[in-house]
């Protein structure tokens, strides 16, 4: 019997997308997949469009367009108030997945150990993996989302430790990191000699007053950090699939040697549409907050209404709720899986469990399930005529 490698055994097809497809089958509304139900702008579809029909349909340069590479510089400065050399700190990747293992892949050898901060993202294990590497789990702990600092100091003081990972504002929690807890990663990487690898995609969906901060901004972080986003998640292009990632020239290099040979280049013609999106000015970007912290109020409302214990997020666009309360009053089981299950069965709404998030211990996110709410109006006035329908079950 043929076998596969012994590196991907303890891999598994991701949670998020089986649960996708049988939400599909089953006819219900997917609040799992972090996937927008709406159009982007229309001049991102226009310009998309043009590039087609300017023959923007061959190879671009591997490290992607030299204009889109100079718009996500001008567009960083804008806002971060430092500006990457487009040439050799800018590099376009297949979205922010491929940036993640391209980083991994290419910075992390053998044997070392990369501490992640979870609950976290799939793909973060997976390039660890790629790269041969052992994960090291500090666990950002429910109901607050806080990690304990002296846990992660102990994770930095392990042998061999040779990066960090991390998300913010954070999925699936919906915490915005504050700078206090910046410092105290970026302490410890400067103390350690270690890379953050920092996953910002979420960077522009902050609410009530907060403010977005790149590690990378902090004293003695910008040469040993990887600050990696891209158009998915604020301009609803998910299916582009174009992501970046900055960095010193060095680290660059490495992560861009990886790039080079699995994907060769993102897409050309939204490449070039995406120079529009990063063009946009400040009016999209207010509007795109004001317009989430709408999809926000709603879906609390409604997870409120119908007996969830659900944090209010503060960035991004997931909550991670407690569905214990609906659980007892049902007669089950907190079995986040189960759960999951039985929502899209019985109730034609998708979720994701909680505990597929967590590695280390995985009764972390037993009891929760996450919500996405990327969802136009029509949407949300169907989810709750469907949560209706717990409301009766549970007899609220």
């Amino acid at each position: 019997m043929i076998q596969a490698a012994h590196r991907v055994e303890n891999l598994y097809e991701s949670v998020i997308r089986s649960i996708t497809v049988h939400a599909i089958q089953k006819g219900a509304i997917n609040l799992g997949q972090g996937s927008p139900d709406f159009d982007p702008p229309r001049a991102l579809i226009e310009a998309a469009q043009q590039a087609l029909s300017e023959n923007y349909n061959q190879y671009a340069p591997t490290w992607g367009l030299a204009e889109l590479r100079e718009a996500i510089s001008d567009k960083t400065e804008a806002f971060y108030g430092f500006r990457p050399d487009p040439d050799t700190e800018v590099t376009v990747t297949c979205g922010v997945t491929e940036a993640v293992i391209s980083a991994l892949v290419g910075l992390v050898d053998r044997g070392d150990k990369v501490v992640i901060l979870e609950p976290a993202h799939e793909n973060y294990h997976a390039g660890v993996v790629f790269a041969g590497a052992e994960p090291l789990w500090v666990p950002i702990r429910p109901p607050d989302f806080t990690f304990d600092p002296d846990e992660l100091r102990r994770a930095f003081r392990q042998p061999k430790v040779k990066a960090v990972i991390f998300n913010t504002p954070h999925n699936p929690s919906g915490r915005v990191f504050s700078r206090e807890e910046l410092q105290q990663i970026a302490d410890l990487c400067l103390e350690f000699g270690v890379i953050a690898i920092s996953d910002e995609i979420y960077e522009h969906m902050v609410f009530d007053g907060r403010r977005h901060i790149p590690i990378s901004t902090l004293p003695g972080m910008m040469e040993r950090t990887i600050t990696i986003s891209g158009l998915s998640k604020s301009y609803s292009v998910t299916g582009w699939r174009v992501g970046y990632a900055l960095a010193t020239a060095h680290l660059t290099d490495a992560l861009r040697k990886i790039h080079d040979f699995t994907t060769i280049c993102a897409p050309t013609p939204l490449q070039k549409a995406s120079v529009t999106a990063l063009r946009l000015g400040k009016d999209y970007y207010d509007w795109l907050t004001s317009y989430y912290d709408e999809r926000r109020q709603r879906m609390m409302q409604i997870l409120e209404e119908s007996g969830f214990v659900a944090p209010i997020p503060e960035g991004a666009y997931y909550t991670l709720a407690d569905f214990r309360p609906v659980a007892e009053a049902l007669g089950i089981d907190d079995d986040d899986d189960a759960f999951t299950y039985w929502m899209i069965d019985e109730i034609g709404i998708g979720t994701v469990p909680g505990s597929s998030f967590y590695r280390s211990d995985p009764s972390l996110g037993r009891g929760r399930v996450r919500f996405a709410f990327p969802k136009k109006d029509e949407t949300l006035d169907e989810v709750a005529r469907r949560f209706e329908r717990l409301r009766v079950r549970v007899g609220i």
